[in-house]
């Protein structure tokens, strides 16, 4: 009984961090075309890989803290903003 609690619980916490993902992913697209940004111009300003900007974008990928602060700042944003966000759609 132990075990199969533990999948469950396990599979639900994944299917969170999966869906923080996702949202972080609407997010940031949201974001950057609100401010009229490329894939490729927020790469430049971020210095980030603008693959890796299509894999956050995807849910693909998740982002760190360092990461969520350059996003942020290329974007002209708090970082806050984006995690606030995230919180009130998950």
């Amino acid at each position: 009984m132990t075990e199969l609690f533990f999948k469950i619980l396990h599979s639900s916490e994944v299917n969170r961090l999966s869906k923080i993902d996702s949202t972080f992913g609407i997010i940031l697209r949201k974001k950057r075309l609100s401010k009229k940004l490329t894939q490729e111009a927020l790469s430049i300003e971020s210095s980030l890989s603008r693959a890796y900007i299509s894999e956050l974008e995807m849910g693909h990928k998740d982002p760190s803290l360092y990461t969520i602060f350059k996003l942020a700042t290329a974007l002209k944003i708090k970082p806050s903003t984006m995690i606030d966000e995230v919180e009130r759609q998950i």
